[in-house]
């Protein structure tokens, strides 16, 4: 199998485009293959605030520090793959949640994020080169912020998260017109959160929010998971994963996963 990088991304924040990250990360872990979970979120990182179980502070190299030439690829990647007793192994890289460093990433230029896409490069050449990781998994930051784009850019595939809000639908639409398309990358949306009860016609199953969720975006959906109010109130520490592995959340997300592991 060649090693591959996906990214996650979503066309605003709130989708649960984060908790499906770490949850699909954490499941190709677990069936044995070596992972790397990359934080690219730098507006709002939370990988930090998830991992806080499993790692150590002060952590000795960010993902900031990395881009910005102050440390190497090998310092800024933790494994944690005993933390949370997983087959195979999982490496995380982490943005730094401290306001100044959000601060400082919101202010570079336009020349430093080409650098910064570059040093990516190198760091997926040296996970999958000198790290056997099999798949790399980008947590990006929503909209079409630079690192956003870096992350697609550095992608084979990306997933996009929606939820069947308006104004989801319709950001994920322009983003697709506007990046994806452009740069003719391979693409599939994922909806998250979607409830027949509360948002549709009482005679819509879930093949007909699929099929009317494609027709509207262009695009493959490869898969549709429910919302689940225990799962919204998880704390952002709790990986459930590890935790709790025969949820329908899990359940669901280990679907997409063999429907991504199948398009590879």
């Amino acid at each position: 199998m060649k090693a591959k990088a996906i990214s996650i991304h979503s066309s605003r924040g709130g989708t649960g485009k984060t908790v499906i990250a770490v949850n699909l990360a954490a499941i190709l872990a677990n069936k044995g293959l070596n992972i790397a979970l990359l934080d690219l979120d730098f507006r709002a990182p939370s990988l930090a605030k998830v991992f806080s179980k499993g790692i150590k502070f002060p952590v000795r190299c960010w993902l900031n520090d990395f881009l910005n030439g102050k440390c190497s690829a090998e310092h800024v990647l933790l494994d944690i793959s005993k933390k949370y007793n997983l087959k195979g192994k999982l490496l995380i890289g982490l943005a730094n949640p401290d306001i100044e460093a959000i601060r400082n990433i919101m202010e570079k230029s336009r020349a430093w994020e080409v650098t910064a896409v570059k040093k990516l490069f190198s760091l997926l050449s040296s996970l999958f080169n000198d790290k056997n990781i099999d798949y790399c998994i980008f947590d990006t930051s929503p909209g079409i912020q630079y690192s956003s784009i870096n992350a697609v850019v550095s992608s084979d595939i990306s997933v996009i998260i929606t939820t069947l809000d308006s104004l989801d639908i319709e950001g994920t639409e322009n983003m697709l017109s506007d990046l994806y398309d452009a740069l003719a990358k391979r693409t599939f949306v994922l909806i998250n959160k979607f409830s027949p009860e509360t948002r549709l016609q009482s005679t819509e199953n879930q093949g007909d929010i699929v099929n009317r969720v494609e027709r509207a975006l262009k695009h493959t959906v490869i898969g549709a998971i429910p919302c689940y109010c225990d799962v919204l109130q998880t704390e952002r520490t709790s990986l459930l994963a590890v935790e709790k592995p025969s949820h329908p959340f899990i359940k669901n997300l280990e679907e997409v996963v063999g429907k991504i592991e199948h398009n590879i």
